[in-house]
Parts: C-alpha cells; structure tokens; sequence
C-alpha cells in the first residue's frame, strides 16, 4: 500500500483550515459542561442509581462494538462523513435530555437512554478520524514532522477549554450564584430548579452545535483519494460485482493484520491500554477518593479544572519525550509516574492526598499523546483511522477489564469486613483498602507487556532507537 496522498485538488489554505478546525473540533467537542455534575445531573433528572450504572455499560458497549467498524468506515467513504457523523450525534444526544422531563418515569429513562447510544456512537465515529484527517493533512503539505507539535498546540487549548467548562458548568448547577448574578440585572429574574438542572446540559447543546459547524467545514481529503479505490470485487458470470458492505470487514482484516505485523505498532496498543485502564478506572473513582480524604464536594469541580489545567504540562512533556527519547524509556517514565501516584493515593492522605492523583489523570492525556504520535507516524494512510480505532478499542477494553476486576475486589473485601465494620464505616475502609491493589495490578499488567514484547518483536533495536537516530521506515514485518 502507498503511504503517500495524491491526486488531492486541496489548496495549501484548505489544508491549513482543516489543522486549525481539528484543534477547534477537539476544544468544542470535550467542552461538555456538565462534566462536574455529571453523576448528580442523571440523579436530579430522575433516574436512580441503577438505571445510572446501566446507562452507563450500555454508553460503554456502544463504544466497544462501534469503535473498530467506525474506524473502517472513516477509511472507505472518507474520514469527513465520520466527524460530521459524530457532530450530529452529539447533537442529537444532547437534545435528548434538554427536552427531557424531570421526574421518574419509563419516557425519561429512554430518552436517556437513546442519549447514552448517540453519545457511544459519537465517540465512536470521532475517535481516530479527526486524527487522521488532520494527519493527512500534515502529510499533505509535507509537514509530517510538526504532528507532536500539532498534539501539543490541540491539548493545550484542549485543557484550557476543558478548565473553562469545569468551572461554568458547575456555577451552571449551582442556584444560587446563577439566581444571584441574574439579580444584578433584574431583581425579578429567578430561574426555577427544573431549569438550572437543564442549564449545563443546554450549554453543552450550543457547543454541539458548534462542533457541527466546525466539522462540516472541513475539507475532504478523501473525495479525490476514494474515488481511486479498488472495491472489494466478486465475480459473477463473468462479471465484476461491487460488494460494499463487505469492504469494512475488509478493511479490518487488512488493518488487523497489518498491526499485527508490525509488532512495534502492537506493542504501543497493549502498553497504551495497561497505563490507561489503571489510570482511567482511579479517575472514575475520583470523587470518591476526595470525598474520603475530607475535600469538601463545592472543590470538586476545582480539582477537576486544577487536572485540565496540568493536561498543558503534560502536553509539553510527551512532546519532548517521544522527540528526544527512545519508546522504551518513554514506557519507563510513564509506569514510573503512575505507580508512584497509586502507591501515594493508597495511603488516602487526608487533603494532600489529592496531589498523588495527578499521576493517574496525567496518564489518560500522556498515552492520548504518545499513542498517536507513535501509530500514526508508522501507519499507512489507507488504513489510518482504522488501526487508530483499535488503539481506542483497546483503551475502553482495558478500562472495562480493570472495571470488573475492581468490582470483585470490592465485594471480596466487603464480604470479608462486613462482620466488624457497617454502614459508612465499612463502605470508607473497603474503598482505602481497594486502592492498594492498584499498584499491585499495574505491575502485572507492567511483567505481561514487557514479556509479549519479548514474544513478539524480534528487532529489539525499535524500543531503544531515540528519534533522531530514527532511519527511513522498516518494511512490514515482526519489528
């Protein structure tokens, strides 16, 4: 397969504009302002906390079935209909629960429901074609080299962005500062609960509907490219029949066996998923643990603004690592980072304790970066966004896993305590005595990476060349 893009009719100015909407689609689409209330919002709207953790597997199933067919799908009929695919189902998935009534009911749990399957499908679809479509574009204009520095100008504004929406969001939720500012203007303007509940949620709806805008502007690198595939052919009586709906499974398999064969590229996915899924199961627990360590919940928001805003460090940190060191001691740095954090979390440090989070949020954005950076410098462009999909099927796969392990940690430990230890008191000392195996799970999933690496790549030379001792690309094969 060629690597390289031609026959584009794209001006270097539409190139341009499709780098500039990439960062913007990235800001607006994690600009969700009820992120701060997110558990809360479900809760007041109505549904119990049962239908919360079932919306919630049914959000996650979505996303695992639809990552990797997305993915193929932004490969054959062009990364472009993916994004504006996603814009309109996030959308779609906001306007669900806007409209939605509050109060219990058989309606609202549908509804909700039907916005946690747009919502999985949105990520689904967005996950790996903006990537792609804005490395293409790179790649286009022969800057492939500026990638990590197009990361980390996107994360930047990302975290602030992210900052911003933390702090408005939960000011959004919160009555009496929106009655109170309001006041100001009119003594009269009061806003009932059943609209502040909605606030957040209608915040992130305008920005929806921005992210669709911004996607619909991009230009579509594929429109000329595509339309020089070969389609995936039978023949019948002599005659060559066009089989579109078995191009995504072949598509798959092409990009599945191409990972594959270059084990480096396998190697990114699997360490990429043991520093995530340890990392992304703390940051589901967080509120919890600054519950337990006596934060008061009016900083949680804070907090959550404080770890977008350390993203921007992080950001500038993967950068210099993957352009001046080997992905070895990239691997090293990051487990050493994290395991340093859970091994303080699992001292549940009253206040400062929260310092020692830091470590696992850093690892969501630091795998984000280097993952990318690393896959689509060695991927070819045909099948881009389809091997980005496994990176992100691997991602939630790890987080699921890590999941359902932690669950039955938990209701060991609680089975074993439950003699001596009830109500707050017991739910308190299984949580701190939870976050031990942290580290302790990190470190095998640590000993089965390094081993399968072992395995699997026969060229060793791969994990320790530093980039600007990197020659021309390595034919396929078990690098």
């Amino acid at each position: 397969m060629s690597d390289v893009i031609d026959g584009l009719a794209a001006t270097p100015r539409q190139l341009e504009g499709n780098l500039r909407r990439f960062i913007v689609f990235r800001l607006l689409y994690t600009a969700r302002f009820y992120y701060p209330v997110f558990t809360i919002l479900f809760l007041d709207y109505g549904l119990s906390l049962e239908q919360f953790a079932i919306l919630n597997l049914v959000w996650a199933l979505t996303i695992v079935f639809a990552e990797v067919p997305s993915g193929a799908l932004a490969d054959i009929v062009g990364r472009k209909k993916l994004v504006v695919f996603a814009a309109v189902m996030m959308v779609l998935e906001m306007a669900l629960i806007v409209f939605a009534p509050i109060g219990s009911s058989n309606l609202l749990f549908f509804l909700f429901l039907g916005n946690r399957i747009c919502s999985g499908l949105s990520e689904a679809a967005a996950s790996g074609a903006d990537e792609a479509l804005a490395y293409d574009s790179l790649k286009a204009l022969g800057r492939e080299g500026d990638w990590s520095e197009l990361l980390e100008k996107t994360a930047l504004v990302v975290s602030i962005g992210f900052f911003t929406t933390m702090i408005l969001g939960a000011f959004a939720y919160d009555p009496a500062i929106v009655n109170g500012l309001l006041a100001l203007f009119n003594e009269q303007w009061i806003l009932p609960q059943s609209v502040i509940i909605r606030l957040p949620v209608m915040l992130t709806l305008i920005t929806a509907c921005a992210v669709l805008i911004t996607a619909l502007g991009f230009y579509d690198l594929d429109k000329d490219a595509l339309a020089k595939k070969k389609m995936f052919k039978l023949k019948s009586n002599g005659e060559d029949k066009e089989h579109p709906l078995l191009e995504p499974f072949r598509q798959i398999a092409v990009a599945a066996k191409w990972t594959f064969n270059h084990r480096f590229v396998l190697f990114v996915i699997l360490a990429g998923l043991a520093l995530d899924s340890v990392g992304r199961q703390f940051a589901v627990l967080s509120s919890e643990y600054y519950r337990i360590i006596d934060i008061p919940v009016s900083w949680f928001g804070f907090i959550g603004a404080g770890m977008a805003l350390i993203g921007i460090v992080n950001a500038k940190i993967s950068r210099y690592l993957v352009t001046n060191h080997s992905p070895i001691f990239n691997f090293l740095t990051l487990s050493v980072v994290l395991v340093l954090g859970l091994i303080g979390l699992s001292f549940a440090v009253p206040v400062f304790g929260v310092l020692f989070a830091i470590g696992a949020f850093a690892m969501m954005g630091m795998v984000q970066f280097q993952a990318s950076y690393y896959i689509n410098k060695e991927v070819d462009s045909s099948i881009r966004a389809t091997v980005l999909s496994f990176k992100g099927l691997a991602l939630n796969l790890g987080l699921g896993i890590a999941s359902l392990l932690y669950t039955a940690y938990v209701a060991a430990l609680r089975a074993e305590q439950q003699e001596t230890l009830s109500g707050e008191g017991l739910d308190k000392s299984v949580f701190i005595d939870s976050l031990a195996a942290f580290p302790v799970y990190y470190s095998v999933l640590f000993v089965l990476v390094i081993l399968l690496a072992r395995v699997m790549i026969k060229n060793y030379d791969v994990f320790f060349t530093k980039p600007e001792a990197a020659g021309p690309a390595k034919a396929p094969g078990n690098q």
